[in-house]
């Protein structure tokens, strides 16, 4: 695979280069995809095209996976045919976290989604992007195992980013328990009742405040990690900065996801406009 030029526009080479514009995807596949890959493009060229060739690998298994809930027949036969090779050189850790993505994407992407408790919904997110973040290049044994505390992390911050995508699609990753305990029901979150209930507020602190440090206790193993090849070092410091604009602009909008999504997206366009090299 061809390095890719800097110069190429950051939201365009996601489109073209990470395969997200390929399939029925349910939202703005080339802008998330710059907002959580963008920075590959500044790799050197003898690295660049491992992360490209994964990072295109597990989009397709995105966008599949998402294209699945529109058309489960059509999608179903080209997702047993993902590209396995991808990650075989690695051995079988490797085919492992990428055989249980893809089992994860199939359990937890649907409308019908229903999870009972914290617990589930941390088992999600471990088996969503705790496997996920096993598919990165260059680690060692020990940073193959703590990094999916990283991964957790970032399945949570998407989620949170995608809150006015995912209720516009009917689906609602809170767990049963937590709306529960903030008094709030399902269809509160999926359509606009949230506005007017004094549980939502209650419910995203005790997200925030409560729930998050936990996970991120989860994640201080391989945030310790310090002999981090270099591109996955610059993975985990571009996380970290995506996560802080994520709860920055969360919380600076009182927790109203429609204006979050408004806002967060518009800066991500501007922030591709102030890095041309890209």
């Amino acid at each position: 695979m061809r390095c890719i030029a800097r110069s190429t526009a950051g939201i365009a080479w996601a489109a073209s280069h990470l395969d997200s514009s390929a399939h029925a995807a349910l939202g703005d596949d080339a802008l998330k995809d710059f907002d959580s890959a963008g920075w590959v493009v500044d790799l050197p060229p003898s690295i660049q095209p491992v992360w490209v060739q994964r990072i295109r690998a597990i989009r397709q298994a995105d966008r599949l996976s998402e294209a699945r809930q529109l058309d489960r027949a059509a999608a179903d036969d080209i997702f047993l045919r993902l590209p396995a090779h991808v990650f075989a050189a690695d051995g079988p850790r490797a085919l492992a976290a990428w055989t249980g993505y893809l089992a994860a994407l199939r359990a937890f992407h649907r409308r019908d989604l229903r999870l009972s408790g914290l617990a589930d919904h941390r088992a999600m997110l471990d088996r969503l992007s705790g496997s996920l973040f096993q598919l990165v290049p260059f680690l060692s044994p020990p940073q193959f195992e703590a990094i999916r505390g990283l991964g957790v992390l970032d399945q949570f911050f998407n989620n949170l980013r995608d809150l006015a995508e995912d209720a516009a699609h009917g689906i609602c990753y809170f767990p049963d328990d937590a709306l529960a305990r903030a008094r709030l029901r399902r269809d509160d979150v999926l359509g606009d009742r949230w506005r007017s209930k004094p549980g939502w507020p209650n419910l995203m602190r005790f997200w925030l405040d409560e729930y998050l440090p936990e996970l991120e206790r989860g994640a201080a193993r391989f945030d310790a990690c310090d002999d981090l090849h270099p591109s996955v070092a610059r993975l985990r410091s571009e996380c970290r900065a995506r996560y802080l604009r994520i709860l920055h602009r969360f919380r600076a909008v009182g927790f109203d996801f429609h204006r979050f999504a408004e806002e967060y997206w518009r800066e991500v366009r501007a922030r591709e406009g102030a890095n041309p090299s890209r």
